[in-house]
């Protein structure tokens, strides 16, 4: 779900990394299968190639539980996938938003980085977040399409305080840094393929779901973020919030 500066597109459309479409527990498993076998992927192929003892990683808050996410997708997917016969969206396993791109971490080097985190992430407090509405979003390689909810702009205060202290994790190990034009918000549903023409047409629609949605479960969307999490591999880690 990637290392080049976020660009928008010329039909204002946003780029995004190519996300982790599943969040696991933590875990104590193996490295991930050496080889791709698109059957179990639903099409999807790696924006980097696999390489032993290398873990693709990122930071991120975790909204996958929460009923009003999940009622927002289930309606946005239905509302796709009934006025557009050509596509096939597919929900994310695990929403989220991200506070870092996607990047690769030595196995070696996971321990020491998850202590940089929780020493830079620290005594940082709770925090609520707003939300402006529907978006159109395609990966950096143009190989996926996802529809997203955006961050309201008041809101990016406290994320960019987080991303500018995460930053300073990833630059001690040399890692790519967040994007400089930051575009916040929380994906719901992909397709394969570039086909921001298409969802773009849906958009009066899918913003009127939005806004009866986000009112009606408005407290549980926007609840306080408590907790935020690293997922390396097959293994995550959580650190909360005061």
């Amino acid at each position: 779900m990637e290392n080049e500066k976020l660009k928008k597109t010329t039909a204002k459309v946003s780029a995004l990394p190519s996300p982790a479409l599943c969040i696991p527990g933590t875990t104590n498993a193996t490295e991930p299968d050496e080889q791709q076998d698109l059957s179990k992927h639903q099409g999807r192929t790696r924006s980097f190639p696999h390489e032993r003892g290398i873990w693709a990683s990122y930071v991120f808050i975790d909204y996958g539980d929460s009923d009003g996410w999940l009622e927002m997708q289930n309606e946005y997917k239905t509302l796709l996938n009934d006025v557009t016969t050509t596509l096939e969206f597919n929900p994310i396993d695990r929403m989220h938003l991200s506070l870092t791109k996607t990047f690769t971490i030595r196995h070696h080097n996971i321990n020491p980085f998850v202590a940089n985190l929780r020493e830079q992430l620290a005594g940082r407090r709770r925090f609520r977040l707003e939300f402006s509405g529907v978006q159109v979003y395609v990966n950096e390689e143009r190989t996926r399409t996802f529809l997203g909810v955006r961050v309201a702009e008041e809101s990016y205060g406290a994320l960019n305080t987080l991303v500018t202290s995460l930053d300073e994790c990833l630059r001690e190990y040399k890692l790519p840094l967040y994007y400089t034009d930051r575009a916040f918000h929380v994906s719901i549903l992909w397709c394969l393929g570039d086909r921001e023409a298409e969802v773009r047409k849906e958009l009066p629609a899918l913003t009127a779901v939005y806004e009866r949605v986000y009112e009606e479960e408005y407290c549980d969307i926007s609840q306080q973020v408590k907790t935020l999490w690293f997922k390396c591999g097959n293994k995550s880690f959580h650190f909360d919030l005061i």
